[in-house]
C-alpha cells in the first residue's frame, strides 16, 4: 500500500530534483520508491522511514551523512539523504540486482562457491566502510545485492534509522512481515539497546554466513521479535555443521568467532574477516599423485649412478 504521507513529504523535499515512477514492494520495513533523476534521467531508489519511529526527529545530521558517503566496487553509494515533514528519506542509485533475501526465497541453498564469493565481497564492502568509519548496523539478506556475480552491500550509512526500526518491532509498533529482519541479524549489544560499532556488523555477517552456509539460521525457530532478540544476546548458537565438504574448516572457525557474546572475541572490524575469506578461498597447490615421491626418489637415484659411471669411465680414459 502506497504511503501517501511519505510521497507528499518526498514530493515537498525533492520537488523536481526527482520524479517518483512507482512504489517497490516493500523490503525490510521500508516504503521503496523507483524514481527518476530530473537532470539527467537516472534510475534511482528512494527508501523511507516515518520519524515516528525515530522520535520525531532525523536519526542522523546532514554533516553526519555527507561524511559517510562511500565509494567502492561492494558498496552501493548513498546519493543523497534528509528529512521532509514525518519522513526520513535516503536515495541510492537503482541496481540492476535482487537482493539476497529474494535469491534464498526463489531457489533455496546457494552453491557453496557463490555463497563464499558473495560472504567475502560483503566483507570487502564493509571493511571499507570500516576504514572510514562508518558502522553499517542494520546488515541483513535485505541490504545485500547479488548483481554480475558480485555482492554489494546497500544502506549503509544510517545506523540510528535501523537501531529507530529495531526498537519500533520490539516493542509492537512496527508490525510489517519483514519489518523484523534488522532483529533476526542483531548483534547483542544491540539486542541489549546498545550502539553498534563494527562489531556489530561482524556479528550480523556471522549470522548471516551461518544461516547461507549451513542452510538455517543460527536461532531458527523463534517466532516473534523479542524472542530473537533474547536469544541473540542470551543463547549460544549451535555448533555450526557444515552441510558440504567444501566449506574451509578455516571458514567455519570464523563464523563462529564472530557470533561470539562478547564483542572483543569477535574480529575488531570486517578487515579480520576479509582476510580470513581471502586466505581460505585460495585454491590449494594439487596434491602429487600417489606414490609420485618415490618414483622421484628412483629417478634421482638412476641419474646419481648415470653420473658417477660417466666420472668412472673418463678417470679409466684419463
Amino acid at each position: 500500500m502506497t504511503d501517501t504521507s511519505a510521497l507528499q513529504d518526498l514530493d515537498a523535499a525533492l520537488g523536481r530534483e526527482y520524479i517518483i515512477v512507482r512504489e517497490v514492494p516493500q523490503a525490510a520495513g521500508f516504503n521503496t520508491f523507483a524514481a527518476k533523476s530530473g537532470s539527467d534521467s537516472a534510475n534511482v531508489e528512494i527508501k523511507t522511514i516515518s520519524l515516528d519511529l525515530a522520535g520525531g526527529s532525523s536519526p542522523v545530521s546532514e554533516a553526519e551523512l555527507a561524511a559517510r558517503r562511500l565509494q567502492h566496487p561492494n558498496v552501493v553509494p548513498l546519493l543523497q539523504a534528509g528529512a521532509s515533514g514525518n519522513t526520513f528519506y535516503w536515495i541510492s542509485p537503482d541496481v540492476d540486482a535482487r537482493t539476497l533475501r529474494s535469491r534464498l526465497s526463489r531457489g533455496g541453498k546457494m552453491d557453496v562457491r557463490d555463497s563464499l564469493t558473495v560472504l567475502r565481497d560483503v566483507s570487502a564492502g564493509l571493511t571499507h566502510a570500516h576504514l572510514h568509519g562508518v558502522v553499517h548496523g542494520g546488515l541483513t539478506p535485505d541490504s545485500i545485492l547479488l548483481s554480475g556475480g558480485s555482492a554489494l552491500v546497500s544502506d549503509l550509512g544510517i545506523a540510528e534509522a535501523f537501531t529507530a526500526m529495531r526498537r519500533a518491532h520490539v516493542s509492537g509498533r512496527m508490525t510489517t512481515p519483514t519489518g523484523g529482519e534488522p532483529v533476526r541479524y542483531a548483534s547483542p549489544e544491540q539486542a541489549n539497546g546498545g550502539k553498534a560499532d563494527t562489531r556489530s556488523d561482524v556479528y550480523s555477517w556471522g549470522v548471516i554466513a551461518y544461516e547461507l552456509l549451513s542452510g538455517r539460521h543460527p536461532f531458527a525457530g523463534r517466532t516473534t521479535p523479542r524472542d530473537m532478540m533474547l536469544a541473540h544476546s542470551d543463547e549460544d548458537p549451535p555448533p555450526f555443521q557444515q552441510a558440504q565438504a567444501e566449506v574451509p574448516a578455516g571458514v567455519t572457525r570464523l563464523i563462529m568467532r564472530c557470533l561470539s557474546k562478547d564483542p572483543s572475541k569477535r574480529p575488531e572490524t570486517a578487515r579480520g574477516i576479509l582476510d580470513v575469506m581471502t586466505r581460505e578461498m585460495l585454491v590449494p597447490d594439487p596434491e602429487p599423485p600417489a606414490g609420485s615421491g618415490q618414483k622421484a626418489v628412483i629417478i634421482l637415484m638412476i641419474l646419481a649412478l648415470v653420473v658417477m659411471g660417466v666420472i668412472a669411465w673418463m678417470g679409466m680414459r684419463a
